[in-house]
């Protein structure tokens, strides 16, 4: 059985905030995947509202038996330019409703270096956020690189360094330290999980079964607006980080490629970009560089309402 340790930054429940964290955290939890833990970052949202998102998902989804450790509140470096676009950009979403259950104990570091540890090899760290978590991680804990199976994440761009990707651009200098650590890595950048857009119709279809799919498709009303004016999608939004869910349990529907990745960290240039050398043969890191998106978007829609391809 696959085992897997979640990071993630989500915002489903955190009104006109972004969804492909909580889809994919839907799609996953309606796998036969073995999650040992999910770890909390800032990202989408603040961590608060991360915590709160997340309990409130596992309770609608009657997972509460996986553990949940609180994970990073800012970035490695302190950047105010960034830190003031966050706070503008968010002053758009409405108040995350408070989770009145119990907050998580453990921190986010502690958990994945003990998890990792007592299953040496075995475990696949699926990062949907920031990678600051990973990269606090390594520095208290440098062994733990020889110890992690893999690490599966949605970041960065593979042909574009003309902007940054969110999740990248969040902790630049964590992003450089966790790809340049060794571990296998495989990267879903946006050229890739933009292909498998979901429509408006595509969330009016699924089966509100579940308190969390209705949460899902409310939300989803909120946030395809916002994509829209932004330009990023039209008719839509893609669901970048179930994207990389699919990745981990469809994975022939997908080609990666041997990279070589490096992240700008020079503010003044474009801070949080990727630079990306094709073809590196023998390279820890694996970017995908195409994927069957109908048969991805079809797998990820059916995961979401439980109803396993």
């Amino acid at each position: 059985m696959t085992k897997i340790l979640i990071d993630t930054d989500v915002s489903l429940g955190t009104p006109k905030a972004e969804i492909d964290d909580g889809a994919a955290l839907l799609a996953l939890l309606n796998t036969s995947a073995e999650i040992l833990g999910i770890s909390t970052v800032y990202g989408n949202v603040l961590i608060e509202d991360v915590n709160s998102n997340l309990l409130r998902l596992l309770k609608y989804t009657g997972r509460e038996d996986i553990p949940v450790a609180q994970g990073a509140v800012e970035a490695l470096v302190e950047d105010e330019e960034w830190l003031s676009f966050l706070a503008e950009w968010q002053s758009q979403y409405g108040g995350t409703p408070e989770w009145d259950g119990a907050r998580p104990t453990q921190s986010a570091v502690d958990l994945i270096i003990e998890v990792v540890g007592q299953n040496p090899g075995e475990v696949i760290i699926l990062a949907l956020g920031p990678l600051t978590n990973l990269a606090l991680a390594l520095q208290q804990s440098p062994k733990i690189v020889k110890q992690v199976k893999e690490v599966v994440m949605m970041g960065g761009s593979l042909n574009d360094v003309e902007e940054a990707e969110f999740n990248i651009r969040n902790d630049p200098e964590a992003a450089e330290m966790v790809l340049q650590a060794g571990w296998p890595i495989r990267m879903l950048g946006l050229e890739i999980t933009r292909q498998a857009l979901f429509t408006r119709e595509d969330f009016a279809d699924l089966q509100a079964g579940n308190p969390a799919v209705t949460l899902l498709q409310e939300q989803a009303k909120q946030w395809i607006p916002i994509v829209e004016a932004q330009g990023w999608e039209t008719g839509g939004c893609s669901l970048h980080d179930a994207v990389a869910v699919a990745a981990l349990f469809k994975p022939e529907l997908f080609q990666f490629m041997p990279v070589g990745v490096e992240v700008i960290t020079d503010s003044n240039e474009v801070r949080g970009a990727v630079q990306v050398e094709k073809e590196v043969r023998g390279s820890h890191i694996q970017m995908a560089v195409d994927i069957d998106a109908q048969a991805c978007h079809a797998w990820i829609k059916q995961q979401i309402q439980g109803q396993i391809l």
